[in-house]
């Protein structure tokens, strides 16, 4: 009886390197927690899908496309990217009112790094809205 290998051709260490990194990178795309699919979008949701467009068309005309808060002493400004809308109140403070949500003085463009620096401080909170929206 002879033990024939078939399919099986030897592989260059480059290749088995390749083949682990494509193997790595599946699993790290794979999330760990999987997500139910939201059913449908509520009242707030729509609100705040509506705000941002609104909120968009403000920082397009207004040319907004940079980070106002700037927090540069114990945090890094990442200046221009990510940014987003930081809101004076939480947003469901809002209760789904897009009027409201897209006030230009209800928020201010912040990169990620200065908007978790003001979300959960009310004081500083107050305090950049009180010197960029007075």
């Amino acid at each position: 009886m002879t033990l024939a290998r078939t399919g099986f051709r030897k592989q260059s260490m480059q290749e088995v390197i390749e083949k682990q990194a494509i193997k790595r990178a599946k699993k790290l795309a794979t999330p760990s927690l999987k997500r139910t699919v939201m059913k449908k979008v509520g009242k707030v949701g729509k609100a705040n899908t509506e705000a941002r467009k609104i909120i968009a068309e403000i920082c397009e005309e207004k040319g907004l496309n940079y980070c106002e808060i700037r927090f540069n002493k114990d945090v890094t400004c990442l200046g221009s990217w990510p940014l987003a809308p930081a809101h004076l109140h939480k947003r469901a403070w809002y209760k789904g009112n897009v009027e409201l949500l897209a006030d230009f003085n209800q928020w201010v463009v912040a990169c990620q790094v200065c908007h978790d620096r003001i979300e959960h401080d009310k004081e500083l909170t107050e305090k950049v809205f009180k010197k960029l929206r007075p």
